[in-house]
């Protein structure tokens, strides 16, 4: 339908979802931190951008709208905005428990798991549990994980030693943690050679893991027999 568009980032980006027709995507805070901030909505049959605003970031889709938070000083204000126009429809809440008042999407899969992005300020036993099996991981890039039953997965980047001097590429890995026993039920090498860090890995739907071997190899995993 159309190619060769810049919507003012051609590396710092990447999809957040697509909803009623329309294309959202994400930036960065900082090109060196993986907390995502700003949206951008593209019409999906021209290509056109419909509007962007750096300040929100992104939340959920439902209905005619998708909610979006937006720092403030006494905790994020989470937002109900018209997905086409990117007009304020209404205040949802403020502060963390205004999350859980987000409607979610009626048509759409509601078990569908994408990566977590590991927080420094995270103290659940879970995070402690993604800390324990990523501890080899690059310091500086992103652990993802997310969780489907007694099932852990953990991706994260692991240093290749040195070489001359010269720090070689990083290995992108991908652990499946049995929760309940603590073991590693299998471990896969997504990419031996990586030079910048690579997100949004894996997804995990109605028991199924599915990854990406070596940018082209698709893979599925069942994690539940139902």
């Amino acid at each position: 339908l159309w190619k060769g568009k810049n919507f003012g980032e051609q590396w710092w980006t990447g999809i957040e979802t697509v909803h009623n027709g329309v294309l959202f995507l994400y930036g960065f805070a900082t090109p060196d931190l993986p907390g995502r901030k700003g949206i951008t909505a593209v019409d999906c049959a021209t290509g056109d951008l419909l509007w962007k605003n750096t300040e929100l970031t992104f939340i959920a889709a439902g209905g005619d709208g998708i909610y979006a938070s937006q720092e403030a000083l006494d905790g994020p204000v989470i937002n109900e905005i018209a997905h086409r126009t990117g007009a304020l429809v209404r205040e949802v809440g403020r502060g963390r428990n205004a999350m859980q008042r987000v409607s979610r999407a009626a048509d759409g899969p509601e078990d569908v798991q994408y990566p977590q992005v590991l927080s420094a300020d995270d103290v659940s036993p879970l995070a402690a549990l993604v800390r324990q099996f990523s501890a080899p991981a690059a310091t500086e890039w992103p652990v993802e994980y997310g969780e489907d039953g007694s099932y852990l997965v953990i991706v994260y980047h692991r240093g290749r030693g040195e070489a001359r001097g010269v720090k070689s590429p990083f290995a992108q890995v991908l652990d499946v943690v049995e929760r309940p026993s603590g073991t590693v039920a299998m471990h896969v090498t997504l990419d031996p050679s990586v030079s910048i860090p690579a997100s949004g890995s894996f997804l995990v739907y109605a028991g199924m893991l599915y990854f990406v071997r070596e940018r082209k190899t698709l893979t599925a995993v069942r994690l539940r027999k139902s």
